[in-house]
């Protein structure tokens, strides 16, 4: 008799932590990113309810060796890198003109990027295909939310562009995580339509940074189909490359563009006068290429009028402004490590993880910035995506969660 409650028990806590992991993956994949084009604050709600709900799935079913998992996330390279950054740009705050809001974003970012490590760390070694396909779904229901909402504004209702085009951002981040799990169950005809879908959206919503973004990966995707393991690497130094030295190329392309126009960039309509002001807002104090000027002053000195209005805030421009040379190398090398721990995943999911990260490494160089949480809460999501896409593999040899925690 015992023995049989036991076991009652063992499947009661297991049909529990089922159930709560769907509502979780619904919250997260369904509902968050299709609220991102009514409301700016519906994210900060619906993401935590996701993420807890999934936690508690966990904790009622929990898989084996997870804090032996969380210990070799940290204390890998792929770990110890964004560590070393965490930690320089806490120091920052020691020198930070806004010290305060600096402190509240860090510990945002923390936050964030803990509760989504432990989700990933704790999944359940095998998830339903049933709950893989809520993120593809999330997809296609975020591009039908956008389409309603240009459709009430064609029809005289108060409508925020600016909503429609975080929604095209949502679009971009969320869809090669939503691919790479299609794919992972075989459903290719899917992929190709939803591919089709995202590009004719993100194009007719007009942001010239989302298309961008969404073509480089899709190029990298290419790529990667032919030779992973070659665009890995190739990407790891390029993109690495490109932070560590990001204000040579801003140099660079300013006085290549100058030459070009045969003008002043100042004087010119964006991107000229963008990139003149990036140019400035970077290497106008030689002295704090070390140090940076510390956590959130990008953000904050644009809102006080302290720097120029044209000054881009795009997540490298916070990097080097903020962090410095010292902030720099330390998310080089997590970029580094990042795009090498791709090798590591399922044949059939890395590439669509290596286009999701060009994708991401392309919006924190032309728009996106990470004092702007609702691109770390997609990227967060996408996170847990991949997570979801990785352990539903059927007749392979799915990765470690620990592995997939570090990406």
């Amino acid at each position: 008799m015992a023995q049989f409650s036991d076991s009652a028990n063992r499947d009661a806590a297991a049909d529990a932590s089922q159930l709560l992991a769907r509502i979780g993956y619904v919250a997260l994949a369904l509902a968050t990113p299709s609220a991102l084009a009514l409301s700016s604050r519906a994210i900060f709600l619906l993401f935590p309810i996701g993420v807890a709900l999934l936690l508690v799935a966990a904790a009622l079913d929990p898989a084996a060796g997870l804090f032996a998992r969380l210990r070799w996330v940290f204390a890998a390279p792929a770990g110890l890198a964004p560590l070393a950054l965490v930690a320089w740009a806490a120091l920052s705050l020691l020198w930070s003109p806004f010290p305060s809001s600096g402190a509240q974003l860090l510990l945002k970012l923390v936050g964030t990027t803990l509760a989504t490590t432990l989700v990933v760390a704790s999944a359940r070694e095998h998830i339903r295909a049933t709950d893989l396909y809520l993120f593809p779904i999330g997809v296609a229901l975020t591009m039908a939310t956008i389409f309603c909402v240009w459709l009430a504004g064609r029809h005289g209702s108060a409508v925020d562009a600016g909503r429609i085009e975080v929604g095209g951002v949502a679009i971009a981040v969320l869809l090669y995580p939503a691919l790479g799990g299609l794919i992972s169950r075989g459903r290719n005809g899917y992929a190709r339509a939803l591919t089709m879908l995202a590009l004719a959206y993100v194009f007719a919503i007009g942001s010239a940074a989302t298309a961008a973004a969404l073509l480089v990966g899709f190029t990298v995707l290419g790529f990667a189909i032919a030779d992973i393991r070659r665009t890995a690497r190739e990407l790891s130094w390029l993109s690495a490359g490109l932070t560590a030295t990001f204000p040579l190329v801003l140099a660079i392309a300013s006085a290549a563009t100058r030459f070009a126009v045969n003008a002043k960039l100042t004087d010119l309509p964006p991107p000229y006068s963008t990139l003149a002001a990036a140019t400035k807002l970077v290497l106008h104090d030689k002295a704090r290429l070390i140090t940076g000027h510390g956590l959130d002053a990008v953000a904050r000195g644009l809102e006080a009028g302290w720097l120029p209005a044209a000054a881009p805030r795009s997540a490298a421009v916070e990097i080097w402004y903020d962090l410095g040379v010292v902030g720099a190398l330390a998310a080089a090398a997590a970029i580094w490590l990042g795009f090498r721990a791709v090798g590591g995943v399922a044949p059939r999911l890395a590439p669509y993880l290596a286009a999701a990260l060009a994708c991401d490494v392309t919006f924190a160089f032309l728009s996106e910035s990470f004092a702007d949480m609702t691109w770390v809460t997609l990227l967060a999501i996408s996170a847990v995506a991949v997570g979801a896409a990785a352990r539903s593999q059927y007749h392979t040899t799915r990765p470690s969660a620990a592995h997939l925690a570090q990406l």
